[in-house]
């Protein structure tokens, strides 16, 4: 039997980071940032594509605009599920992820995260010539790219003292969100917030090896 390995500083780093929603207001040294981004530039993707594209969202009236329209998903929702059986529960539902999504204006960075429409991944390239029908996978290999990048993008933020946190509920209260943002050749994927934390949360279970694990 091989012996366990010694923790190394990787997986440290990877076991102390948390999920960060409450920040100092001080803002991060643009150098840090662009630390971060070159982290997340090194992430592998298909044929070397390259497909994910960071917006960092500056402009008071865009992250203003973005609010507006988080706040106005939510209050449809609220007013479509009011006929619906087990209204309360939906509702408390809708409310828990709108809670989970609004601190991201109060966060000194925000960027978009998404990736460019021009990308055509091996299944769209099959289906589009007729080889295969529709796959439901089709953006799987985009997907997995935002998160390699991801990745290194909040690793290095952690190796730096700056927590972070990554938001798609949004999407979800914001349907435009590529509109109010003024971008035409990216779909947008996620939100990422950046700052020196100002809370220290407890690290949330976690299941364990097996539990993860199959062998076939």
């Amino acid at each position: 039997m091989g012996t366990k390995p010694n923790r190394s500083f990787l997986e440290d780093l990877i076991t102390k980071r948390r999920s960060i929603r409450k920040y100092k207001p001080d803002n991060p040294p643009e150098e840090w940032i662009n630390s971060m981004l070159y982290c997340a530039l090194m992430a592998p993707s298909p044929s070397n594509s390259q497909p994910v594209r960071f917006f960092r969202i500056s402009s008071k009236s865009k992250r203003d605009t973005l609010y507006e329209a988080l706040n106005s998903g939510r209050q449809k929702f609220l007013r479509d599920i009011e006929s619906k059986n087990e209204a309360k529960r939906l509702r408390n539902w809708i409310n828990t992820y709108y809670r989970f999504s609004e601190f991201m204006f109060k966060a000194p960075i925000l960027f978009a995260v998404g990736t460019i429409t021009s990308y055509k991944s091996f299944s769209k390239r099959m289906f589009e010539e007729g080889i295969i029908g529709h796959d439901r996978r089709e953006e799987t290999s985009l997907d997995i790219t935002v998160g390699l990048a991801l990745k290194g993008f909040i690793l290095r933020g952690e190796e730096l003292g700056l927590g972070s946190c990554i938001l798609t509920g949004p999407l979800v209260f914001i349907p435009n969100i590529e509109e109010i943002l003024g971008i035409n050749d990216a779909l947008i994927k996620c939100f990422i917030t950046v700052g020196f934390p100002d809370e220290k949360p407890d690290m949330p279970p976690r299941k364990s090896i097996s539990e993860i694990l199959s062998e076939i």
